[in-house]
């Protein structure tokens, strides 16, 4: 989409800031189908000017303060959708223990726009470009998904659909994501972009050495991003890293069907995911 357009004004709605979930979660049940939830905003204005989108009722999430916590629970780490990507930049939990998802928050916008840029709305747009949902699928994070008939949980993986969609029903809320409390994790996330800052291929890697496990996204060269673990990328614990790196670069490279766009062209973003890869590969392995 672009962020220029002729309109200087919205079209009309009424607008709701909410206390709780629960209020939040009534207003959007009774305006099912004709609601927009605002987390950060920065989408849902731009497309509202762009009269691609006409809610009648726009509820913002911003007072709802149990959505802004990062906490620690036996079910793992619980990182509410209103965290913004500012504060998981400077989180230690995070920056220990996801530590793929604090570099990806670094590239969510510039700096001014971090502070309002939050995980839940960040990756409930559907669009390639977002950074922060192949750092969550590395990581194989789960989503507390609430609406007022109650609760589900649906893996990162699943909640993309195709661009612009998702698998969020109109009445429902991301509240929270759930990622595994995991000791001594490594990550990375790398990101190529054209001279419009655009991006054209990002890699997310999550590894667990004392686990032996691997996991890796491939994001933007494609409506949904690429999800790819030891098995797949046929990784050998026992082997040489470098050759390991070597085969999982070719894997991800032949597995890949990228997107031609204005952006980039097909065989282009195949190759940039292949030498992604492998630069985030030897950045997590210690530079084999």
């Amino acid at each position: 989409m672009s962020f220029t357009t002729p309109y200087f004004t919205l079209p009309k709605f009424v607008y709701f800031k909410p206390k709780n979930i629960e209020e939040a979660l009534i207003m959007l049940k009774q305006h099912k189908g004709r609601a927009k939830v605002m987390a950060g905003g920065i989408m849902l204005v731009n497309l509202m000017k762009e009269r691609q989108i006409f809610p009648e009722y726009v509820i913002d999430l911003k007072n709802i303060d149990e959505l802004k916590k990062i906490n620690v629970t036996e079910n793992g780490i619980e990182i509410g959708s209103m965290v913004t990507a500012i504060e998981l930049q400077n989180s230690k939990l995070i920056k220990e223990k996801c530590p793929a998802l604090a570099k990806a928050a670094s590239f969510m916008g510039d700096r001014t726009l971090q502070h309002t840029v939050t995980i839940g709305g960040n990756i409930s747009v559907g669009m390639p470009s977002t950074d922060g949902l192949p750092a969550l699928m590395s990581m194989d994070s789960v989503l507390e998904v609430r609406s007022s008939e109650g609760k589900r949980f649906l893996p990162s993986s699943e909640l993309v659909l195709g661009i612009g969609r998702t698998s969020l029903k109109e009445d429902e809320i991301i509240t929270k994501i759930i990622v595994p409390n995991d000791e001594k994790v490594m990550g990375t996330y790398l990101k190529f972009i054209n001279a419009s800052e655009v991006a054209i291929a990002t890699v997310a890697v999550t590894v667990h050495h004392e686990k032996k496990k691997l996991a890796l996204s491939v994001g933007a060269i494609a409506p949904r991003p690429y999800y790819f673990d030891n098995s797949s990328l046929q990784w050998n614990w026992e082997g040489s890293v470098a050759e390991n790196i070597k085969r999982a670069s070719d894997v991800v490279y032949k597995a890949v069907q990228p997107m031609s766009d204005a952006v980039a062209g097909a065989e282009y973003r195949k190759e940039m995911s292949k030498i992604l890869t492998a630069r985030a590969l030897k950045e997590v392995f210690g530079g084999a």
